[in-house]
């Protein structure tokens, strides 16, 4: 019954007014960011999205919009400073000629915007922009209360793991080529000595599922990961 109330009252907020916009943001640094924003400015839970190696796409958008239907203010930093990557190889250019901290100083500037408004924050990334989400919650005292990381893995250094201090989805394919179980299996077990909060949902699919610009895109998969992680959202982060 809760549940259903909860739904319609996310219903409301989304109808009473919350329109999609392109703006720009600033860091700590006073530089600025391109980012879309969504869903009701009075929302209880903020999102921010980190988006993969295609960049701030169609698609990162329609997540964002996804979640914003269910009532959450959500915030997606465009990485790449407006560059646009049409390949593979383009993609590996603009990332090797990002800065990690300047991506970082991105991330945190959206991070702080939403904590103006909204009670609590989740941070969620696909690949490139799940790494540096593992990088800000390593320090410890993160700016969001979640994480959800997709076919990512942070560094194996045991001391960066200690600062992390929230729980944490991780979502993994199975027949990732790159990450192969036995990193993700040493990985949880790293975690579980440090005793941090880690989920593991694993999928019967390639890495990059999620995203259809990728050939491995399969959409079965990508909707397993969407109630895995509407349901991590609703353990850690609503029903508190």
């Amino acid at each position: 019954m809760w549940r259903k109330c909860w739904l319609i009252a996310m219903c409301f907020l989304w109808v009473a007014g919350s329109s999609a916009e392109m703006t720009r943001l600033k860091t700590a640094y006073g530089t600025d960011f391109d980012a879309y924003i969504v869903g009701p400015e009075n929302a209880e839970i903020g999102i921010l999205l980190a988006h993969d190696r295609w960049g701030l796409t169609e698609e990162s958008r329609k997540w964002a919009d996804r979640f914003a239907q269910q009532g959450f203010r959500v915030v997606v930093a465009d990485l790449f400073d407006g560059r646009p990557v049409h390949s593979e190889s383009m993609a590996k250019m603009v990332m090797a000629q990002t800065a990690p901290e300047w991506v970082q100083a991105d991330i945190e500037g959206a991070l702080d915007y939403l904590s103006k408004y909204q009670r609590k924050i989740a941070a969620m990334g696909w690949g490139y922009g799940a790494e540096h989400l593992y990088k800000i919650a390593s320090r410890g005292e993160a700016d969001f209360d979640a994480l959800i990381t997709f076919y990512a893995l942070p560094p194996e250094d045991q001391q960066l793991l200690a600062g992390i201090d929230v729980p944490i989805l991780g979502v993994f394919a199975r027949r990732d080529r790159v990450l192969n179980f036995e990193r993700v299996d040493d990985f949880q077990r790293l975690m579980l000595r440090l005793r941090k909060n880690l989920e593991v949902v694993s999928v019967n699919a390639d890495a990059g599922f999620a995203n259809p610009r990728n050939t491995t895109y399969q959409q079965a998969a990508s909707n397993q990961a969407w109630f895995a992680t509407e349901a991590f959202l609703k353990r850690h982060l609503i029903d508190e």
